[in-house]
């Protein structure tokens, strides 16, 4: 008897879960179902008994988790040999369904940067490789595994390239092989807006809404990532280096209390992107318009 809600921002993670909850069961065809909503078939196959097998699985793929009755009432009084996975896209905590959950019961995927060099490393050494230190932060400074939509499956994308490439990696297998998920004209964004040259500014932004490579998102989390390096630096008082900042990483001349305040307007208007509230190209005008007007 097992009752569990997955989801996160990792979807590597979260699909390496999936594909082992499903593993070991005997005549899949018919001991597994994968479904979009809970009704009287998905209730009606998760009570009946196993076919010739010890356990079934309900695999439940929800774009957001919601109130549901029949799912509720089953939670219940669940199926001793039907287990149950609710992988959800979209978990608002407050709903009363998600209480209904135990705390063993909820398995939360998200992106974590500081677990990356763990990942890496297990992944590497699975596979005969190893990798310098220079070499990994060169690789960490390319994938920017803080942006919102890098994962790891473009780090595994990268480490399959290097591996296949040469058993010890180097920061220079790294620069050759790995394509940088920064883009050069956005450095030149955050110069501009720093120098407050609207005009050539809201050009630049034209181009890169039309060129489409750079995603409105990733745009946005880079720039966030960079008015974050600020901040940091005018609490800690060091140097690029000394912060860990990559050599190539622009930083706009403002003082802390500045920078704080372009964090909130940047991640203003990425919420407001995600939440619908703001078209995606008039959210990236509408956030630099706010840039150039701090003071």
């Amino acid at each position: 008897m097992k009752i569990e809600l997955i989801y996160g921002t990792e979807p590597y993670l979260i699909r390496e879960y999936r594909e082992n909850v499903v593993k070991g069961i005997a005549m899949p065809d018919l001991n597994i179902l994968v479904s979009g909503q809970f009704t009287d078939a998905e209730r009606d196959f998760a009570r009946q008994a196993p076919f010739f097998a010890d356990r079934k699985v309900l695999i439940l793929e929800l774009e957001k988790l919601s109130a549901s009755d029949m799912l509720e009432n089953y939670m219940k009084d669940p199926s001793k040999r039907t287990e149950v996975y609710i992988f959800a896209k979209d978990v608002d905590r407050r709903l009363g369904i998600y209480k209904k959950f135990p705390k063993d019961g909820i398995r939360q995927f998200d992106k974590n940067p500081g677990m990356l060099r763990k990942w890496v490393m297990e992944y590497l050494s699975a596979k005969g490789c190893r990798i310098s230190v220079q070499a990994y932060n060169e690789l960490a400074n390319r994938i920017h595994y803080d942006l919102d939509d890098v994962n790891l499956y473009h780090v595994k994308a990268a480490l399959e390239k290097l591996c296949s490439t040469a058993d010890d990696i180097t920061p220079e297998l790294v620069a050759q092989l790995v394509a940088a998920n920064e883009k050069e004209d956005l450095f030149g964004l955050i110069e501009l807006i720093d120098r407050n040259e609207t005009a050539e500014l809201f050009r630049q932004a034209d181009i890169m809404l039309k060129g489409g490579g750079q995603s409105v998102i990733g745009t946005l989390s880079l720039l966030l990532r960079s008015y974050r390096i600020l901040y940091k630096l005018s609490v800690c008082g060091c140097t690029l280096k000394e912060a860990g900042v990559h050599y190539r990483t622009y930083v706009p001349r403002l003082s802390g209390r500045q920078a704080d305040e372009g964090l909130d307007i940047i991640q203003d208007v990425i919420n407001g992107i995600k939440s619908g509230r703001y078209m995606p190209d008039f959210g990236l005008r509408f956030c630099l318009s706010r840039l150039c007007q701090i003071k």
